[in-house]
């Protein structure tokens, strides 16, 4: 029988099956494994036998104990539902049945079925899905990360669409798009090598910080072979006049498919983990639902497109080179006589490195000194400038709030996928006072100057004109910067969600950080102005939401919620400030109306929804 299993981070803690992974698995995969735990699987394929499992970004594995080899068995795009079940199983002994956590995860599998009389050409997927009745109660994590299963038959059906189209798409990194730095000159050349051209256009963000990109060499392996879609893939158009995803085949089908279509079909896999503290299922959960995100903001087609010269050529991948490029950005961001330009240059490549290889979020919470860097930089500039000319020169201002929305942006996109590294923990717990003013800083409205006021080494403008720019120019940096504060927001209270739950360090729980929050002047306004872009969002047309805002939304009603149940001020706030905007614009049939079914993330963030508009409801404010 298994030990008892580790609690908290980390977890990739055996040293011999962490060995054996090295070797068996490519380098790309090795480094997306997230966590592994001793276990007792039941599947079709499997009977009451002794394996670790083994999670990654993408994948499900199994192996024996000790290890012999190793394979694929759930992929997280074919996940329907993972339960905590709540029950005595026979086969185990009576000491092991009161501390066990029987986990089942729901996935579809793919099956050819004849069929007759289909027309042929475009056609939609809208096969129901049944689920399998189960008796068992399932365990409720009130306090937990907002995960979901289907319920009604609506939602199957949107929900098979969802996973069908997940399987159909491959599923790519989101790369990063040519950015646009307006004011900023960058040099062409660095301390010590030459930097890449930036480039900048104010555009709504990437809910994840994808809003700025930079183009960097061709250096990264796409997608390894083992995690790539199964073969056939059919690919997908986007009917932006209806709120569906139809496939996309403007041939007749031929004869030998007439006769056969592809189906979902449900199976089970059954793990039983003897032990009270293990965390596996909360990693199966964040990394179910750390897929979703990326999935669908993977749909986005700039994202595609900017990708599609990695697909074409990829080159090796080799850990060394990454950690040489990390070391090599780490030192020339240190140097004393950076300009504002470079340091922004320099943020960038490293964002976006980190977006395509996981091991630099890694590199990037080994030290601690990065984060206290970025922050100490933001707090340069926010929420008013340290250089008092700022205060009057709004060309100045435009490039610091430049240069603040893409920190931010980094900073979210390191803690995005990083639970389960120990080191993240170490580093926010060591001098709390950084996170703490992270907080403050993303709550607080930026400031800006009232007046033009042109530079010495500018000649004289119309100051009308000038002032309207550069106001049009603020006004645009203000919102982005609000969308990728939140979006960091959403990923600070997801640690300190972890913490609530157990995970890491007990220093972390979320009431304790809404308490904080609500003890901040600038939160109200803070708050106030995510209800009002989410009123905003659903009610400004009839355009559907593309992936990055759809992301963006699923943040806002995280945040939304959890204002509503751990703070009992801040829930009062909302409903008594913001009660026209739930009962005019924010309510399911708006949701409905801009959410595609296609998006993966539009059953979550429908969920979200109902919960906020219940929590609203309520007159108990907040749990304690």
């Amino acid at each position: 029988m298994a030990s008892p299993a580790r609690s908290g981070f980390p977890a990739r803690t055996n040293s011999r099956l962490d060995a054996f992974l090295r070797r068996h698995l490519p380098p790309e995969v090795y480094d997306a494994v997230r966590a592994y735990e001793p276990c007792i699987v039941v599947s079709d394929a499997e009977k009451h036998t002794f394996r670790y499992v083994v999670l990654s970004d993408r994948l499900i594995y199994l192996t024996e104990n000790p290890p012999k080899s190793i394979r694929r068995v759930v992929a997280l795009r074919d996940v329907v539902a993972i339960d905590l079940i709540d029950d005595y199983p026979e086969f185990l002994n009576s000491p092991d049945r009161e501390i066990n956590q029987h986990i089942r995860i729901v996935y579809s599998s793919t099956v050819l079925k004849k069929e007759c009389g289909k027309p042929r050409g475009v056609g939609k997927f809208l096969f129901p899905l049944h689920h399998s009745n189960v008796n068992q109660k399932v365990k409720q994590e009130n306090n937990g990360p907002t995960f979901w299963r289907r319920k009604d038959p609506r939602s199957r059906n949107k929900s098979f669409l969802r996973s069908h189209q997940a399987n159909s798409m491959p599923l790519k990194d989101s790369t990063p798009c040519p950015s646009d730095l307006k004011q900023l000159s960058l040099p062409g050349q660095g301390a010590s090598r030459p930097l890449p051209t930036l480039a900048r256009t104010f555009q709504s963000p990437a809910a994840t910080g994808e809003a700025a990109c930079l183009p960097l060499p061709n250096t990264e392996q796409q997608e390894p072979p083992d995690c790539k879609d199964t073969p056939g893939e059919i690919p997908l158009r986007f009917d932006g006049n209806r709120n569906e995803c139809r496939l996309r085949n403007s041939l007749p089908a031929s004869p030998s498919h007439s006769s056969s279509s592809v189906e979902k079909e449900e199976s089970e896999l059954h793990l039983y983990v003897i032990s009270e503290t293990s965390s596996i299922f909360l990693h199966l959960k964040s990394s179910w639902n750390n897929y979703i995100i990326r999935a669908t903001l993977s749909r986005d087609p700039l994202s595609s497109s900017e990708h599609g010269h990695v697909i074409a050529n990829p080159k090796p991948y080799r850990s060394e080179e990454k950690i040489k490029h990390f070391s090599q950005l780490k030192s020339e961001l240190f140097l004393q006589d950076n300009t504002l330009s470079k340091i922004l240059c320099l943020i960038t490549e490293l964002r976006v490195a980190a977006q395509r290889n996981f091991i630099l979020k890694r590199l990037f919470w080994k030290t601690s000194e990065l984060f206290y860097f970025l922050v100490n930089k933001l707090h340069e500039y926010l929420p008013e400038s340290r250089d008092k000319s700022a205060l009057q020169n709004k060309s100045q201002r435009v490039n610091e709030l430049v240069a603040c929305i893409e920190i931010t942006q980094t900073l979210g996109q390191m803690f995005r996928e990083t639970e389960v590294e120990s080191s993240r923990l170490s580093t926010l717990a060591a001098k709390k006072g950084t996170l703490f003013n992270l907080l403050v800083i993303l709550v607080s409205k930026p400031k800006l100057p009232k007046s033009c006021s042109p530079s010495n080494d500018q000649p004289p403008c119309d100051s009308t004109s000038a002032d309207i720019s550069f106001d049009a120019q603020l006004q645009a940096l203000i919102l982005e910067y609000t969308d990728t504060a939140t979006a960091l927001l959403y990923e600070i209270l997801l640690v300190f969600q972890q913490g609530n739950l157990g995970l890491g360090s007990t220093k972390f729980a979320i009431s304790w950080m809404m308490s904080f929050l609500q003890s901040c002047p600038p939160t109200m306004a803070f708050v106030a102005s995510i209800v009002k872009r989410v009123a905003k969002g659903l009610s400004a047309s009839l355009q559907l939401l593309t992936p990055c805002q759809a992301v963006l939304l699923y943040q806002q009603f995280y945040i939304l919620k959890s204002c509503l149940q751990y703070s009992k001020a801040l829930a009062q706030d909302i409903r008594s400030d913001h009660s026209e905007e739930f009962r005019y614009f924010i309510h399911m049939p708006a949701l409905e109306k801009r959410l595609p079914v296609c998006y993966p993330i539009t059953e979550p963030t429908t969920q979200l929804c109902h919960e906020v508009l219940q929590l609203i409801e309520q007159k108990q404010y907040a749990k304690f």
